[in-house]
């Protein structure tokens, strides 16, 4: 639904129809040609109908164009009259009306018919679904356009109520009747834990129960922010609800640089999404909801953090779908507040370290930020040996970063089944101790 056409057809009814107008309908294009100084050049119009009631009680049409100017109009004996406007033109250009194919026609009492009953299964008013972004709205009429309608129970007629009322269905059946039919989607359950103390529900702020349904769409918007993807959140009872905590930062053409672990922490990838969504929540300090196409047309879901200053930077790990287990405990670990959130640009650091390296896979001991965990590198053993408070400025004043990288290399060499960790402070002794007898012979030496 085209929120300019809709509001235009409403400005229609309101300015040109009468108070026993009963609908406005878009109709199509009519196009003529006419002869100018400078050649045939073609005029076309597009052409609102106005369904009013006339001063004698019988229906009239009034056609108006994109500017509402008025074209003609026909009586209750399907009689056309051109306006004073037109009255002179080419009678047959305003005939062209006949033509127009009457089921491409648009209604606007449908058109509001169809925006009533999305606002009412996303609980929002009309103006609050006009305000969706094209990709939302596209989303959600999917899920209108399986909402199945029942006449109601015959009403006693002395009751008052209106015996053409409509009633829906049980919402939790006809949402899953209708989701069990969608091939390219994700279903996500919210109640399995991120970090030591959060679900991914604590942390979108809904009820525990929910899931995130991830849709997947061959409608999109044509700029560079564009999605197949929508996000919606299923309630415990079965009701569905826009997932407005969700704000679009990424689409198919995404900037973001998007690192994430398998569900031990035994891999870590770049990734290319399609999708993020960033988390606005009390709960959430720079969350993101990732979305890319996985293997045999499914949907891979990720949940982690950016960067709160580069934006571009994140860190994330897959969340759990029938296809893929829970993570483990190391990796919720990993983003715990005290550790996940701050410290994205470490990881990038780290993690571009050893790409430079020449390491084409890398764990999670290696994308932590943390320099003392994992395969490390000569680079940075010289880093933490030349940063040690008590021996670093020593070992600075009699070797260079280059020699002590050299020197780490023939150690690591030697001992090739030792620990990062330890190859460094094997490294350091060795070089403490030379550089105190170093010293010790320039001093004896003056």
């Amino acid at each position: 639904m085209e929120q300019t056409l809709y509001e235009h057809m409403q400005n229609l009814l309101r300015e040109k129809g009468s108070e026993n107008a009963t609908d406005v309908k878009y109709l199509g294009v009519i196009s003529m040609e006419q002869s100018t100084d400078y050649g045939p050049v073609t005029i076309s119009k597009d052409v609102f109908a106005v369904l009013d009631i006339g001063p004698d009680g019988s229906p009239i049409i009034k056609y108006y164009d994109e500017k509402n100017v008025l074209l003609g109009g026909r009586d209750a004996n399907d009689k056309f009259y051109p306006s004073p406007r037109y009255a002179n033109e080419n009678i047959g250009f305003l005939h062209e009306i006949d033509n127009i194919d009457e089921t491409k026609e648009i209604s606007l009492k449908e058109l509001d018919y169809e925006l009533e009953e999305i606002s009412k299964m996303l609980g929002l008013s009309k103006e609050e679904v006009l305000s969706m972004s094209k990709v939302e709205l596209d989303s959600y009429s999917i899920l209108k356009d399986n909402i199945s309608f029942k006449p109601a129970a015959a009403q006693d007629k002395d009751s008052g109520a209106n015996s053409n009322a409509y009633e829906v269905y049980d919402e939790e059946e006809q949402n899953n009747d209708f989701l069990d039919q969608v091939q390219a989607k994700q279903e996500i359950n919210l109640d399995n834990k991120i970090d030591d103390r959060y679900t991914l529900a604590d942390i979108l702020g809904v009820p525990s129960g929910s899931e995130l349904i991830v849709v997947h769409s061959d409608i999109i918007q044509d700029n560079v922010n564009s999605t197949h993807f929508s996000c919606i959140i299923r309630l415990p009872d079965g009701s569905l609800k826009q997932a407005d905590m969700l704000n679009q930062v990424g689409g198919k053409d995404s900037d973001k640089n998007v690192y994430e672990t398998n569900r031990d922490g035994s891999e870590v990838e770049k990734k290319s999404v399609k999708s993020s969504f960033a988390i606005d929540t009390p709960l959430s300090q720079n969350g993101i909801i990732t979305i890319k196409q996985g293997s045999l047309g499914t949907i891979e879901v990720g949940y982690g953090q950016m960067d709160q200053t580069s934006h571009k930077d994140a860190f994330t790990q897959k969340l759990e779908t029938r296809e893929m287990y829970p993570v483990t405990r190391k990796v919720r670990e990993e983003f715990n507040r005290d550790k996940g959130e701050d410290n994205i640009p470490e990881k990038m650091d780290e993690i571009k370290k050893h790409e430079n390296n020449g390491c084409s896979k890398m764990t999670l001991e290696e994308a932590d930020g943390d320099p003392y965990t994992g395969h490390g590198h000569s680079e940075d053993a010289a880093e933490i040996i030349l940063s040690d408070t008590e021996c670093g400025d020593k070992i600075d004043s009699v070797y260079t970063k280059e020699e002590i990288m050299s020197r780490f290399e023939t150690i690591k060499s030697k001992n090739p089944d030792k620990p990062f960790e330890t190859l460094v402070e094997m490294t350091k002794e060795e070089l403490d101790y030379e550089a105190d007898f170093m010293r010790g012979s320039q001093e004896r030496n003056f």
